[in-house]
């Protein structure tokens, strides 16, 4: 998500449910006669239009895109005003957010601010190799060393960074902000392995970013929470929610 994408993310899809009706026929159940609720339906993020609105329900990713693997990360979004996104994001305000990333990272960007090139040689491969060099990735703050975790029953590194007092602009004819100096203007870090642009989503100074970086039975997963500052409350609940909903597994 580039700061060109969080205004795309106002435009929903009205999407409109028609509605069904029983004939005089359709018998109603017996007193003796048991009804059985239909399993939930579980759709993939994935399939759902880019930044669309999402409705409350459960929802599934396979991050490294490769059916070889038993990778599936399964969530809830329990309520509305959230959209499509490699897990889901929320907005309120002009451009505060929050939102939640899932991904399989398979390198960084050798500088988040200079240079958005691959980072060469690329990071290991280990859950250890990417927390580190996540702290170590100019010019973010390490406001949370990397420490071991748990999630979803998988163990990791878990750490916290948060960008620093840059100088920023505004441009544009909606005032979007820049980052003065940086290459395109943007901030950028983490590189999926599906994909050929690094993250850059990072809006303004003082947004933070919090990563679990977990072992799945030898996939590097990695789910990272992302935040403006002075969230509302409830969005900052409801993105913890999702995070404690998360399932991983085949």
């Amino acid at each position: 998500m580039n700061r060109h994408h969080g205004r795309a993310l106002w435009l929903a899809c009205l999407l409109t449910l028609g509605a069904c009706s029983t004939g005089p026929e359709t018998a109603s159940p017996s007193p003796t006669e048991t009804t059985s609720s239909p399993a939930p339906t579980i759709r993939d993020v994935t399939e759902v239009e880019s930044f669309a609105a999402l409705e409350p329900g459960t929802y599934f990713t396979d991050p490294d895109l490769d059916p070889s693997t038993p990778l599936r990360v399964v969530y809830e979004v329990a309520e509305e005003g959230w959209s499509q996104w490699i897990g889901a994001t929320k907005f309120h305000g002009e451009d505060g957010h929050v939102q939640v990333s899932i991904a399989v990272v398979a390198n960084l960007v050798t500088h988040g601010c200079k240079d958005r090139s691959p980072a060469d040689p690329p990071v290991g491969p280990t859950v250890e190799d990417l927390a580190t060099e996540l702290a170590d990735l100019a010019p973010f703050r390490v406001t949370s060393a990397p420490a071991d975790v748990t999630l979803a029953g998988y163990q990791g590194k878990q750490l916290e960074l948060t960008v620093p007092d840059l100088p920023i602009k505004e441009v544009g004819v909606h005032d979007e902000r820049e980052f003065v100096g940086c290459e395109g203007g943007n901030l950028a870090s983490w590189i999926p392995a599906n994909w050929e642009e690094p993250f850059f989503g990072y809006t303004r100074p003082g947004y933070t970013e919090e990563f679990w970086i977990l072992d799945v039975e030898g996939t590097r997963l990695m789910i990272a929470t992302g935040q403006t500052p002075d969230p509302p409350a409830q969005d900052l609940a409801e993105l913890r929610d999702i995070v404690d909903s998360i399932r991983i597994g085949p």
